[in-house]
């Protein structure tokens, strides 16, 4: 069981294993104050708001920009189908591929979405000209908005940072929404701490049920490739074997 938050129900007490282990991975999650201008204030460098002040200025010039939570289905539908083009060539440069270009993923987070709105789950987006260039999906719970997944148009706003643009902007809205917390949720990536982010170790649990769960185990920690390897492997269609042709 990975991906465990400090500081919650120690699992590993109910399941008779070993104390848990640190993933060597954080989650991030920034305290938000009304108003917006005094959690910026606070929040971020000087420097870094004058930046981003900058930037979105040039975005602004480009065309009629435009930021809103989606309201309808038929936004939220567009929404997805825009995060899954952007993040496919993003995740398949880092060398790993997007959960959302596999159609029953894509189908089960565009399901959370639709079913969620305007409840429990909010999908930001950022448009120009009409044209969707950013997105954020995210989950509400107690006064926080967790964020689960992003995209944005890199290779047409790479200039004006545009994730970083997006996220102020999901900052302000949540703010005035009376949230109190934006949870950039696991993963160690610098801008979140841009943003006053701090970190919170994440944990994992292990119970081996048999000799060949033992064995397994083993290889992972021995070589933590082979868990990539695996996943990877997962993703291969089967080919067709060729039939030899008789011969004479």
């Amino acid at each position: 069981m990975a991906k465990l938050p400090d500081g919650r129900l120690p699992i590993e007490d109910l399941l008779a294993t070993s104390r848990r282990v640190s993933m060597n991975t954080n989650a991030y999650a920034t305290v938000l104050v009304a108003p917006y201008e005094q959690w910026r204030a606070s929040a971020m460098d000087r420097s870094y708001q004058k930046e981003l002040a900058k930037k979105y200025r040039q975005l602004q010039k480009k065309g009629a920009l435009s930021f809103s939570c989606c309201s309808d289905s038929a936004a939220v539908l567009e929404t997805m189908e825009v995060m899954r083009k952007f993040r496919g060539p993003r995740f398949h440069a880092q060398g790993d591929g997007d959960l959302l270009q596999r159609p029953e993923y894509y189908g089960f987070y565009s399901d959370v979405a639709l079913r969620g709105l305007g409840s429990f789950v909010r999908l930001y987006a950022m448009k120009m000209d009409g044209e969707v260039i950013a997105a954020v999906l995210g989950l509400c719970h107690r006064d926080s908005f967790l964020v689960i997944m992003s995209a944005f148009d890199i290779a047409g706003y790479k200039s004006q940072s545009i994730g970083a643009l997006m996220f102020e902007q999901v900052a302000r809205d949540c703010i005035e929404r009376g949230d109190q917390m934006l949870d950039f949720t696991i993963g160690d990536e610098p801008y979140k701490k841009s943003f006053g982010a701090q970190a919170s170790p994440m944990w994992e649990v292990t119970q081996v049920g048999s000799a060949v769960g033992a064995i397994a185990l083993f290889a992972l920690k021995q070589a933590p490739w082979l868990k990539l390897a695996a996943k990877r492997l997962s993703d291969l269609k089967v080919q067709p074997a060729h039939t030899a042709r008789p011969t004479r």
